[in-house]
This record gives structure tokens, sequence and C-alpha cells, in this order.
């Protein structure tokens, strides 16, 4: 009877102690860490072609796999970069004449960085 009443807790705490061991892992180890951060990118900027939120998940995302806060806050500028050069490359040769438009810009390029950084929050929260 205590072997049935102990299965519970015991999974739990297993499928708790996996998550951890495999959270430490792609923060510690290069090949995972490598993975999980080009994959975060990937899915971010994807999400972040479709609606302008997009970039806070893409923050959010990139800043996870990341050892600490501060990397992950780093990552998170990274992913910003990375959702403004597709978005230039996206405008194609109308890229030259956008640039001009200088409050839109503004925005453009504040939104595409204060955002991501502002989902890195995630990484801290996650710890």
């Amino acid at each position: 009877m205590s072997d049935a009443s102990e299965s519970p807790g015991n999974s739990e705490s297993n499928v708790s102690s996996e998550s951890t061991a495999l959270r430490d892992r792609v923060r510690t180890e290069p090949g995972p860490h490598a993975v999980a951060v080009v994959a975060a990118l990937a899915v971010g900027v994807g999400v972040a072609s479709v609606h302008w939120l997009g970039l806070i998940a893409a923050g959010a995302l990139a800043s996870l796999p990341a050892p600490t806060a501060r990397r992950g806050a780093g990552y998170a500028f990274g992913a910003g970069v990375v959702c403004l050069a597709a978005f230039v490359l996206s405008l194609g040769p109308a890229a030259g004449a956008a640039s001009d438009m200088f409050p839109v810009v503004y925005v453009t390029v504040g939104a595409g960085l204060g955002l991501p950084l502002f989902g890195s929050l995630a990484r801290a929260a996650v710890a």
C-alpha cells in the first residue's frame, strides 16, 4: 500500500529532476546549447515575421538556453538583431527608401531591439 502512495510522488520528482537535468545540459554542454539557440532563433524569427509580439517570444526563446540571465539578455539582443536583419532583407530593394522614413525607422529599430530584451525576462523568471 505504501508503494502505491509513493509512486505518484516519485514519478513527479523524476519528471522534475529529468527536466532540470535536460535544462542544465542544454545550458552547459556546447552541442545541445548550440542546437537550442539556433532552434530558438529560427522559431523566434518565424513567429516575429507573423506578428510583432513574436519579437517578445523570440527574446524569451533565445534567452532560455543561456547559462545566466545576463547572457540571456545578450542572446535576446542578438535575436532582435537577427529579426531586424531578416526584416531588412525582406524589404529587398525598397530598404534604401525605407531608411529615409525616420520616425518609422526609430520605432522599428526600438521595437526590434527592445521587445526581445523584454522577452528575456523569461530567463530570469525560470532561473
